[in-house]
């Protein structure tokens, strides 16, 4: 019988979230990518608990890189053997500590080694390191006078980036097929098709820039952007009941540089860029 249960059940909910929002009240996580080189072949991040309460961190390793599909939609892919075989380095880090408690407002260094085989060829490697945090929940040995007293407790997940430089690094980005221009519903879709180069990921900017008939620029903006493999970037303007009728010319534009990456961390590319002129009724 449910009522005659003395113990408080606990409910384990699993909620996985990015470094935004109401995660970023709870615990957070500098720097949000970590490099390491094959010089010194270890690093540190900081875990910081910004919430009221007591957390329980736990670090694991998996490799996975954001990609799209064919429509320029966003995932994250854990699930690529080939990738894996040749870029991953989540069998060579350690991190230590791997888990820990921190205290309301505490902070903790947490290093990463790095021991990758010696005859991988050069190129930069990389893993998904994740964070889990949830509050700490106190022991229950106090009777309940009926039914089951129930407990939810949340499980934070961020996930941040780990990469390996070795020996000699390059990138780049190519145009695999023509820029798309279409309008949905109330917004306009720039959809770019485009292969990585090289032997490490494009971590870098790209630049939408749309002008009208009269070379005048009526729309600009520029995004953080990582391409791994392939993918197609796809770019929404928003109101593209702002476009008069008539011809346009959208360019998109890669340039390996980004407010949030070091330049000494980003392996540099030639800036590439292509165009395509389309017509709003």
């Amino acid at each position: 019988m449910i009522g005659s249960v003395k113990r408080t059940l606990i409910l384990a909910v699993g909620l996985v979230a990015y470094l935004s929002g109401s995660v970023a009240a709870q615990v957070t996580i500098a720097p949000t990518a970590l490099f390491i080189d094959e010089q010194s072949r270890f690093g540190t991040f900081l875990v910081i608990n910004g919430s009221n309460q007591a957390q329980e961190v736990g670090l694991t390793f998996e490799f996975g890189y954001p990609a799209t599909d064919e429509e320029g939609n966003a995932f994250m892919n854990y699930d690529d053997p080939d990738a894996e075989a040749r870029y991953s380095m989540a069998d060579w880090v350690r991190g230590f500590p791997r888990s820990f408690t921190l205290e309301p407002g505490q902070r903790q260094t947490v290093r990463l080694t790095v021991r990758p085989p010696g005859d991988i060829p050069d190129g930069m490697y990389w893993t998904r390191i994740k964070t889990t945090s949830n509050p700490m929940v106190p022991d229950v040995d106090a009777e309940v006078a009926e039914g089951v007293q129930a407990q939810i407790v949340f499980r934070f997940e961020q996930v941040t980036a780990g990469f390996y430089k070795k020996g000699s690094t390059t990138t780049g980005i190519r145009f695999v097929s023509d820029l798309s221009v279409e309008k949905v519903d109330d917004m306009l879709v720039v959809k770019a098709p485009v292969e990585r180069t090289g032997n490490s990921p494009f971590l870098g900017s790209i630049f939408l820039t749309i002008k009208d008939a009269n070379g005048s620029v009526v729309h600009e903006e520029r995004r953080s952007t990582t391409v791994y493999l392939d993918a197609v970037r796809r770019l929404e303007v928003d109101n593209a009941g702002q476009f008069e009728s008539g011809t346009y010319t959208a360019e998109v534009r890669f340039e390996s540089q980004r407010p949030d990456i070091s330049s000494s961390d980003i392996v540099r590319a030639e800036t590439v860029s292509g165009s395509i002129s389309f017509t709003l009724p």
